[in-house]
């Protein structure tokens, strides 16, 4: 009987699995991995990043009772949603507009709301606006800076004076005052007076309201009935400092006399409606219209000059839209006595 010997060598266990990996491995079988590492088990969530523009915001002067507002752009620049939680300010007389709380700004939009000031005291504004999210980090702000003023209605008048020279009786001539508030709160006009029975305005009416720097214009008609130097004035009261605001007025009623200016120009080289006609006493203006309604031909007949006067005439074309014109060239006629 033969006896075989096997001599078998004992193996660690840790040694083993190392044997056993890498035969796995040299003849390509896949079924074998390594454990996921945890960065590809829980990938990171998308990030989010707020911004808040402008970062100040300067109000300038604001009277007391008036109103300014500002916007706000509220950006978010990540990936994921952002919900803003909080908009606050402790700054007296400015509130927050536009926004209903909570909000969420989806990742690449952006929302905008406004921050308004409306000073009740005078003195200057100093503050901020705090805007919160769920976005970690310190909450975002807003300088504030402004000054409210005590109001101020201040009107304003281009003339307190209007001199319509010599004027036929049956023909009426016009000119205007410029009105202007130039205070820093609004002006209404509560009540315009006419004192002279040849006289009559346009253009500005009681209940007007005019906002700061906004302008109406105020349009004067003379027509007299009588001959004769007849003096006159309009009253504009308001709830402005300086009311009420005062215009002098003056012309001359004369007859209508014997005398008359004929005046011919060249037609227009573009379509038109029409021309006006207008005249002054004084060289350059400012001149009166003296139509009533547009000239169809290119001549007129100025029937209510006066013996003695020397008067100046212009006149422009207007097309079928209504624009006017530029003035012609002046020209000068002298009526002799008598």
């Amino acid at each position: 009987m033969t006896v075989s010997f096997v001599y078998r060598k004992f193996i660690s266990s840790a040694a083993l699995f190392l044997f056993l990996l890498a035969i796995l491995s040299s003849s390509g079988c896949t079924g074998l991995t390594g454990a996921p590492n945890s960065s590809s088990q829980n990938p990171t969530p998308g990030s989010s990043t707020l911004s808040v523009a402008p970062d100040a915001i300067k109000f300038g002067s604001v009277g007391l009772g008036g109103t300014l507002s500002q916007s706000v752009t509220v950006t978010n620049h990540g990936t994921s949603n952002v919900t803003i939680t909080k908009a606050s300010t402790t700054a007296a007389g400015v509130t927050i507009t536009g926004m209903s709380l909570p909000l969420t700004v989806a990742a690449g939009k952006q929302v905008t709301f406004n921050v308004v000031f409306s000073p009740k005291t005078p003195g200057p504004l100093s503050g901020n606006v705090t805007v919160v999210s769920d976005v970690s980090g310190t909450p975002s702000t807003i300088a504030l800076s402004g000054t409210g003023l005590a109001a101020s209605a201040f009107l304003t008048m281009s003339t307190t004076s209007l001199n319509f020279g010599s004027v036929a009786i049956g023909k009426s001539s016009e000119l205007s005052v410029v009105l202007t508030n130039s205070g820093n709160s609004n002006v209404t006009v509560s009540k315009v007076t006419v004192a002279g029975a040849q006289y009559s305005v346009s253009g500005v009416s009681a209940g007007l309201i005019l906002a700061p720097g906004q302008a109406a214009t105020l349009t004067e008609t003379f027509a007299p009935t009588v001959t004769g130097n007849l003096p006159g004035s309009v009253t504009v009261a308001s709830n402005a400092s300086n009311s009420p605001s005062t215009i002098a007025v003056t012309g001359d009623g004369v007859a209508a006399g014997s005398h008359s200016v004929a005046l011919a120009w060249t037609p227009s080289s573009s379509a038109v409606a029409g021309y006006n006609v207008y005249r002054s006493q004084v060289s350059g203006g400012p001149y009166s219209k003296l139509d009533s309604a547009l000239v169809s031909s290119t001549s007129y007949n100025d029937s209510s000059v006066q013996a003695g006067q020397t008067y100046y005439f212009v006149v422009t074309s207007v097309n079928s839209a209504g624009v006017e014109s530029a003035d012609s060239t002046q020209v000068a006629a002298v009526v002799p006595t008598p």
